[in-house]
């Protein structure tokens, strides 16, 4: 069995193929209008709230609990509590199961270990 040739990138002719292009526009559209809302929204000062409504300190940190509350009030912190834990058992799971059927080597793959860390995040 032969391996085919793989297309030699250092040609003008492949990165001036449409797939390129397309590739390019799927990534560099939204970083740009990611870019222009947190530059509209949070890197002018008019739209800042008032003084007296400011949740924030002055050094960009939340006082006190404010960081392990829900931002919506109407949800319930005990509500936020268990959709943490139902994601965690879930994360689990599905990390033991892919553990036990595939072994350690599904760890050669930074996807998995990103998978993990999430896990552990959400054991946190």
């Amino acid at each position: 069995m032969q391996l085919q040739d793989t297309a030699d990138t250092t040609t003008l002719n492949y990165w001036l193929n449409w797939r390129v292009y397309l590739c390019a526009v799927s990534v560099l559209l939204p970083m740009v209008v990611a870019f222009l809302v947190i530059w509209k929204h949070e890197g002018s000062r008019d739209s800042m709230p008032a003084k007296g409504e400011n949740q924030q300190d002055g050094n960009g940190t939340l006082p006190g609990d404010e960081a392990w509350k829900p931002c919506l009030k109407e949800i319930h912190p005990i509500c936020l509590l268990a959709f943490r834990v139902i994601a965690f058992a879930s994360l689990l799971a599905t990390l033991i199961a892919k553990v036990s059927i595939n072994g350690g080597t599904i760890f050669y793959y930074y996807t998995q270990w990103t998978f993990t860390l999430l896990t552990i995040y959400f054991a946190m």
